[in-house]
């Protein structure tokens, strides 16, 4: 539950400052159209560089090898 409440306000202020640094009122429809181009554009971002890391750690030999040097044989 408290993961979900953190990424809830990450996302939160992420739309935040989208909106601020963009200075749009989304009370005008032309600015949601762009706050939601930018948040969609954020959020596939977001997972493309979650998968690059995911594919980083999954593809990482986290086991010594045979040869690590300090037990003798």
């Amino acid at each position: 539950m408290k993961t979900f409440i953190i990424l809830l306000k990450i996302f939160l202020i992420a739309a935040l400052l989208i909106i601020s640094n963009g200075n749009l009122a989304l009370s005008n429809s032309d600015n949601r159209a762009v706050f939601f181009e930018s948040y969609s554009v954020w959020l596939g971002e977001l997972v493309e560089k979650g998968v690059t890391v995911t594919g980083y750690v999954v593809g990482t030999e986290w086991l010594p090898g045979k040869d690590f040097g300090i037990l003798p044989d």
